[in-house]
């Protein structure tokens, strides 16, 4: 199981900015990255079950000792020791960024073990939660600096034994050397396509991850690890740049976009779909507007259809309705707006306009709702707003000035007025919001979803992150560069990590 905490709306390679310090040291060749990059970590999973084994045959043996009747000498009885139950180091695990950023942490739940995954940093976090299978035993994720020889590359991760395995370099040889002797653009252009948040996707039926990578061309491609055949093959291979595969709900189709420079500037060429698992030829479902420097997916109506939308140097704009079979894009709404979010269970889709937006447009700023086979929208609650998700709960969440909003596509739900964010538990009947103490309340509260009255304060300290159990009985949270645990009924902070970079990026995610 995975539980994904926040969005990612920015597609941009952060750490593109760090190689003009770095390069003035490098000599014109590569170096060769250290071993440790990518070695394992040993489990106790044998130790264990060696040691419950031992006890249960002493235990046993114990028992079939027939008592000795009573003496009328006195002696001594001796205690009969107890071996020591091991506790088996096996998860479920709390993985996130060591805080010195050379390796994953994988926190061990019920022993409150953390170990760490030793990776090549950089590490590109952002696939903490693409990267995770769907069986949850496999996490793939990004690491390395291209500076060092096949040291960036997709690196696998198992669960529960943490070991580590290089599958690929993502990037040739020849494309690394002009990025250390700075030769062109290309490289670099090629490099920040390869390593864009949004650059690798499970299928859902776990047979197959797409990613993207440059090892036959001077542009990224598009590659498929087969799990079920243990191999890699490239699917297309084009002049433009391949970037953000998305799968079908059913695994049966991947999309994608192709990406080209105009100028300073990226611009998205077309949108395009394989059919699976013969991957045949490549459909153009698509051709984005000429100001469209990418194209945002959103969500999948059905195993045929997506809908998507325009990022454009003037804003979001012209939510589209697009068929793979055949291939056909419907406009929902072709204005400008500022944030968009899609609940696949009730196929609702909502989106909000600002102040300026909506003077444009001749709308009232606010939340709009479309509804399933409907082109009409219709405006759900006046306001000005910063950001819009759909959350597990069922629920659509929006925050800005006015506090949190928490509503369903019938009008049903909650407000929290000086709270700035808010995660619900999985059952429903517990929330945790939070403030930064500038336009909300500082510290996290606890509440109950029935009710906008704090039972607890759980935090004074500022806030970036909380992410809930799936069982509902306890959360962990990020408050003050620090991270806790947080359990029913006593609600204390239980210190897991101390001591976190003020200016690090902070991520976790939950493996059962």
């Amino acid at each position: 199981m995975i539980v994904k905490n926040g969005m990612k709306n920015k597609k941009t390679c952060p750490f593109i900015g760090i190689f003009v310090t770095l390069l003035a040291s490098l000599a014109c060749q590569l170096t060769s990255p250290t071993p440790a990059s990518w070695s394992g970590t040993p489990t106790a999973r044998a130790l264990g079950a060696t040691n419950t084994t031992v006890a249960r045959t002493l235990q046993a043996a114990l028992e079939n000792v027939t008592p000795l009747p009573p003496s009328p000498t006195v002696t001594i009885q001796k205690a009969t020791p107890q071996p020591e139950v091991t506790r088996v180091v096996d998860g479920p695990w709390l993985v996130y960024l060591s805080p010195d950023g050379n390796g994953l942490s994988a926190f061990d739940i019920q022993t409150e073990t953390t170990l760490t995954i030793a990776l090549p940093p950089p590490i590109y976090i952002d696939d903490l939660y693409s990267g995770l299978s769907p069986q949850g035993d496999q996490l793939l994720i990004r690491a390395g600096s291209p500076l060092n020889a096949d040291e960036l590359a997709l690196y696998q991760i198992d669960f529960p034994t943490l070991q580590v395995t290089k599958i690929t370099p993502l990037m040739s040889l020849v494309l690394q050397r002009r990025i250390v002797n700075q030769v062109g653009t290309l490289a670099f252009d090629t490099l920040e396509i390869v390593t864009r948040p949004d650059g690798i996707a499970w299928s859902p039926d776990g047979r197959f991850l797409a990613f993207t990578a440059a090892l036959d061309n001077d542009t990224s491609d598009l590659y498929v690890l087969d799990t079920l055949n243990d191999r890699i093959d490239r699917i297309n291979g084009l002049s433009s740049h391949v970037a953000t595969p998305f799968w079908a709900l059913d695994s049966s189709w991947l999309i994608s976009q192709e990406l080209g420079r105009d100028g300073e500037n990226w611009r998205a060429t077309a949108v395009t779909g394989l059919s699976v698992p013969a991957f045949g030829d490549q459909n153009v479902l698509y051709l984005p507007d000429q100001d469209s420097q990418e194209e945002e997916f959103l969500g999948w109506i059905n195993a045929d259809t997506f809908i998507s939308f325009a990022n454009t140097q003037t804003g979001l704009r012209k939510i589209q309705q697009v068929t793979t079979e055949p291939p056909e894009a419907i406009t929902i709404f072709a204005g400008i707006f500022t944030g968009a979010a899609y609940n696949p269970d009730e196929q609702v889709l909502a989106f909000f306009v600002d102040n300026q937006e909506a003077n444009l447009q001749n709308l009232v700023a606010g939340i709009y709702i479309i509804e399933p086979d409907q082109s009409d929208f219709t405006l759900q609650r006046a306001g000005n707003w910063d950001h819009l998700k759909w959350d597990q709960s069922g629920l659509f969440l929006a925050r800005g000035v006015q506090g949190v909003l928490a509503f369903s596509a019938q009008g049903q739900g909650f407000s929290l007025p000086n709270e700035a964010d808010l995660r619900i538990s999985p059952d429903g009947q517990w929330m945790v919001a939070w403030g930064d103490g500038l336009g909300s309340q500082s510290g996290a509260r606890l509440y109950q979803t029935t009710s906008s009255f704090p039972l607890q304060t759980i935090s004074d300290q500022s806030v970036e992150a909380i992410l809930w159990q799936p069982d509902s009985r306890s959360f962990f949270i990020f408050a003050g560069r620090d991270l806790f645990l947080v359990e029913f009924p006593q609600l204390n902070l239980q210190p897991i990590q101390i001591g976190f970079p003020e200016d690090g990026q902070f991520d976790f995610i939950y493996v059962d």
